[in-house]
């Protein structure tokens, strides 16, 4: 009898984390939006950086979680100086994705992949653990995971499209700035130069960390009316992404949020 009562609980602990396992794996139409996409490849290399190299500072991915519109994810990995003594973070990751997406207004978040396994949709793929690109690119266009179809499409991304189609100039421009930037965790303001390289009103940027904190590269898109979007990465596994706003004969100031959650402003002068 003691055998059965035994085998019965078993039976129902089983049960009761493969519901977990369901309820927290996602499920239904999905489109990454291209800067998550780009936090994805950052999660499978294992470096913590969008803007990483292959085999830099490389560890071990543990779990990604993104909200079903696509446009806020969240992940863990297991940096390499652990040597892989981690633990998996699969439920951790899902909450505080669903904290910072519906802090944004969207909506909650679900397990896309646990460790080098994709889980969405219960598809369990599996990929390589020598890094590729091109092989998660090939699986993500044959699953439909790219690009923002009509109704997920996010505020943001409906501004680039109208407003891309107005802008028919074309320039280039580079050079430096000079920049300050208050960002929640660093108590004193931070004062440098922005280097950066921009063509049709688009462009790439660079800047030094102090205390020798690390760099960081950005990207960022402008558009007529004075009004933007930017993201950046930092090799010191920080990032975040706000608007901004700007005109022709001024400088430039922008706000936003990382992605612990704290503030980040910034000013860009229109010369050093």
């Amino acid at each position: 009898m003691k055998k059965i009562f035994k085998i019965i609980v078993l039976c129902l602990i089983a049960s009761n984390v493969n519901n977990i396992s369901l309820a927290t794996s996602g499920s239904g139409p999905l489109k990454f939006t291209a800067y998550n996409f780009q936090e994805f490849l950052a999660y499978m290399r294992g470096d913590g950086n969008s803007k990483g190299e292959v085999g830099k500072r490389r560890g071990t991915p543990l779990a990604f979680a993104i909200n079903q519109a696509g446009n806020y994810s969240f992940y863990y990995y297991c940096p390499m100086k652990y040597g892989d003594n981690c633990y998996p973070s699969h439920m951790k990751a899902m909450n505080e994705c669903t904290k910072k997406s519906k802090a944004r207004g969207n909506g909650r978040c679900f397990v896309f992949a646990k460790a080098r396994k994709i889980v969405w949709d219960s598809k369990n793929i599996k990929l390589r653990t020598k890094f590729d690109e091109n092989e998660i690119r090939r699986i993500f266009q044959e699953n439909n995971w790219l690009g923002s179809s009509s109704n997920q499409t996010t505020k943001l991304d409906k501004i680039d499209k109208k407003e891309t189609k107005k802008i028919t100039k074309k320039y280039e421009l580079n050079g430096k700035r000079s920049i300050a930037l208050s960002w929640g965790g660093y108590e004193e303001l931070i004062a440098g130069t922005v280097t950066f390289n921009e063509a049709n009103y688009k462009g790439i940027f660079n800047l030094s960390l102090p205390n020798n904190d690390g760099s960081c590269d950005g990207s960022y898109s402008l558009q007529q009316g004075g009004k933007g979007t930017w993201q950046i990465a930092c090799t010191n596994d920080m990032g975040a992404a706000g608007i901004l706003k700007w005109t022709e004969n001024s400088g430039v100031t922008g706000s936003g949020i990382d992605h612990n959650g704290k503030k980040v402003k910034f000013t860009v002068s229109n010369k050093t």
